[in-house]
């Protein structure tokens, strides 16, 4: 029971990563690929010039459209606004690119209607016949929700705190009173990489250029590559990497226990082989043993994976909104499995197996168990650690089987390291959420859709009460800011005094902006990596708008966000904003307490109310730390489920290598007991033994969790953060002390229960045992 049991933990291991993997490595970029996702956006005001069927028809066009977006901001519930980005479509019924899905049965929405994506009802009570309130510019109007769709090509609603909605372009320009046609989204045709459509959204910009459409901005998201694509790589990184892990513990476990029942079994291979069994033979009867335990364990373990397998995916699915697509596996998928659960412990165990069967008839009939193999000088060396004769003895019966001893400890020990690494790179996680409180040193910031001169946007928050100062930037930080103001390639462009208290990013190299009299920009990793990596010290060329600029990099910073790029106002404003204008306000609270900044923000968005700003959103650091956090949340917590069940599994395995030992020690058991040993000295003997292994593979775990935790942050960096960023390593307190107490708890159990069934063996069938 105990090898299908274990059989069964490493397929179900196995087969869930694996039918996961199945599922998720291909759903997610189907669902982005069904849109027919753009892959270039162009922005200019001057698109009345343009022949869209003649754009259309050059080769390097698959197909266009002039689709117009705005960024406004919508109330979910009163007084709680959050930004809104709305979209004109040409026609609902006939999408040739960055297609929409109908979720209800009005695919078309009524004229002055939207339909919102479906992930938006998870942070809104907004539904269907509706009429929340838009703010446009200074403007309220209450607009009708006719319908809500699917768009799998955007960022999940819930994890960035948007609401996407989508209207008729006569509806668009009626709410927004803006124009129509400032925006061509365009796929192309014979592209593979981003550099391909970078090279040929070149061509077509110099072209449209030298034609009198003056393109203001250029957006190329990631080639083929949905927003949030590097959260399920390192969801599927993070279940693969522990179902192997498992899948090794199991295999494991699996050994152990065959070598277990080789050994308990050398007399009966003797007296088959003395009665005229063949070697052969011996070894078909246990192969054949292993092919039914491995059926048996098949047949529990297959429907458990694909049960669990496509539980994780759907989960993964409602976090990151798209839908599932492979509902069904193909035969191959359980043929594999089927197979895995029949040749696994064959594989595992032949070894064992044709050793165990090799036995000759003389050496199998005087067989008398394990021996005592701890030497003279090792005992003397015990007896100087303690004098405890129990101690002594606990250590020496535990040496009797040093690989076996060997191979338990390094398991256990791999459990608790991967456990321990799992709260290490958790507190990773969680410094990186606590460095914003110190990285950004404002607590409200207000975002504006245009920009406008300093003395009316101080203007209407003259009479607030907690606000110790104001600080005015041009772009800022996130997605909504690098949309107002950035380079051509899409990095957000941030002027801010070189001298600002209210910024303070960490350097990986350089240093941060200074006063010299050239250009200085200082970069985020996202952004070096956008700009192939310009080394410090290197000049780049950045456009911004119609200009070309030669900038001198001096620093590149870590930061969770979006490609940004920093420079110094007064240098911003002297080549691209004489007038000294603004678009974001940074206020420091003079009381930081979280009720006190949360009142200061609900006081900033009433003194917005009567005035005429274009405000895309208000927003205090505790809410941008939520978002962040929601981002990461998924991870953090897959990163300690996961942990948890590598440790159970590696639990398991000592508590059977404990019950395999009492096993083969059960005659042993007898004459202790028929020489006047209790029932509670042979307890206590037992789970000392148990005791013994859990401190040492705890320790060693422990030991090895801190380069496994190093080497975790450095993986994690890259992913999340870029190729220039690495998540630093951090000790997380309360994991270690987690960590020890739930090990040693599972170490107590795993020698405690099998010692219990050690003293319930009565002594006369113990000592008959064979």
């Amino acid at each position: 029971m105990l090898v299908v049991f274990a059989l069964v933990l490493g397929i179900w291991g196995v087969g869930t990563v694996f039918v996961s993997y199945f599922v998720l490595a291909n759903d997610l970029n189907a669902n982005y690929q069904s849109t027919n996702p753009s892959q270039v956006v162009l922005h200019s005001e001057k698109f009345e010039k343009l022949n869209l069927q003649q754009f259309i028809e050059k080769p390097e066009v698959e197909t266009a459209e002039l689709r117009d977006f705005s960024l406004q901001r919508i109330e979910i519930s009163p007084n709680d606004w959050i930004p809104l980005w709305l979209y004109g479509v040409e026609d609902f019924e006939k999408f040739n690119l960055a297609r929409i899905f109908p979720e209800t049965e009005k695919i078309v929405p009524d004229a002055g209607t939207i339909l919102i994506e479906r992930d938006c009802k998870h942070i809104t009570k907004i539904d269907v016949g509706d009429s929340p309130r838009v703010r446009i510019d200074g403007n309220i109007l209450n607009v009708k929700v006719s319908g809500i769709c699917f768009d799998p090509a955007q960022a999940p609603a819930t994890q960035d705190a948007f609401i996407y909605a989508y209207t008729d372009k006569s509806s668009y320009k009626k709410i927004t009173g803006l124009p129509n046609n400032h925006r061509l989204i365009v796929r192309l045709n014979n592209v593979h990489s981003d550099e391909d459509v970078k090279r040929v959204s070149d061509v077509l910009v110099n072209e449209l250029n030298a034609n009198g459409i003056t393109i203001s901005s250029v957006e190329i998201p990631k080639f083929n590559q949905h927003p949030h694509q590097w959260q399920l790589d390192t969801l599927i990184f993070l279940v693969g990497s522990i179902g192997l892990l498992a899948f090794i513990m199991g295999a494991v476990l699996v050994s152990q226990l065959m070598r277990s029942v080789m050994a308990s079994q050398v007399r009966q291979i003797g007296i088959l082989k003395a009665i005229g069994g063949s070697q052969y033979q011996v070894f078909q009867i246990y192969i054949a043993m292993l092919l039914l335990m491995g059926f048996s364990a098949g047949i529990i373990a297959v429907p458990l994976s694909v049960a669990s397998g496509y539980a994780f995916s759907y989960f993964v699915a409602w976090k990151l909104n798209f839908n599932i697509l492979t509902t069904s596996l193909p035969v191959f998928v359980y043929v594999l499995l089927f197979a895995a659960s029949l040749l696994l412990p064959v594989m595992l165990s032949f070894g064992i197996v044709l050793k165990g069967t090799s036995i000759s008839v003389r050496q199998a009939l005087a067989d008398y168990g394990i021996s005592q193999k701890v030497s003279l000088r090792e005992f003397k060396f015990l007896k100087r650690i303690s004098d405890s004769g129990s101690f002594i003895l606990a250590i020496r019966n535990s040496l009797r089987n040093s690989r076996r001893l060997a191979v338990t400890i390094m398991a256990m020990a791999l459990g608790v390291a991967i456990f321990s690494t799992g709260f290490n790179v958790r507190q990773s996680l969680w410094n990186l959420l606590s460095n914003l409180k110190s990285e950004l040193r404002y607590d409200v910031q207000v975002v504006l859709g245009n920009q406008i001169s300093q003395e009316a946007a101080l203007r209407p928050f003259a009479s607030l009460q907690n606000v110790k100062k104001v600080e005015m930037w041009n772009g800022g930080r996130g997605q909504i800011q690098s949309k107002l103001l950035s380079t051509n390639k899409g990095a957000g462009i941030v002027a801010l005094p070189y001298k600002s208290e209210l910024l303070k990013l960490k350097m990986i190299n350089g240093t941060w902006l200074s006063s010299s009299v050239e250009l200085e920009i200082v970069m985020n990793q996202q952004a070096c990596d956008l700009y192939n990596h310009p080394g410090v010290g290197s000049y780049v060329i950045l456009m911004i708008g119609e200009k070309n600029i030669k900038c001198k990099l001096v620093g590149i910073a870590e930061q969770f966000e979006k490609p940004k790029i920093y420079m110094d106002v007064e240098k911003y404003d002297s080549l691209f904003n004489p007038e000294h204008l603004i678009n974001s306000l940074m206020f420091v609270a003079g009381d930081h307490t979280y009720e006190k900044v949360v009142e200061l923000k609900r006081e900033i968005d009433r003194a917005i109310a009567p005035t005429d700003f274009k405000v895309l959103y208000v927003m205090s650091q505790v809410e941008r730390v939520k978002i962040i956090y929601d981002h990461l949340n998924i991870i953090l917590t897959t990163i300690v489920l996961l942990s948890f069940l590598v440790l159970v599994v590696s639990a398991i395995g000592m508590a059977s290598a404990t019950g395999i030992n009492i096993l083969e020690r059960t005659r042993e058991i007898g004459v202790m007991r028929a020489i006047g040993a209790t029932p509670k000295v042979i307890y206590s003997l037992f789970v000392m033994e148990g005791m013994i292994v859990s401190i040492l593979s705890i320790s060693l775990g422990l030991i090895l969790s801190y380069p496994l935790s190093q080497l975790a942050a450095i993986f994690f960096g890259n992913l999340m953060l870029g190729k220039e960023a690495i998540l630093q390593y951090a000790f997380s307190p309360s994991g270690f002390w987690i960590t020890l107490l739930i090990t040693l708890l599972f170490g107590w159990l795993a020698s405690r229960i099998p010692a219990k069934s050690a003293v319930q063996i009565p002594t006369h069938k113990a000592l008959s045992y064979e």
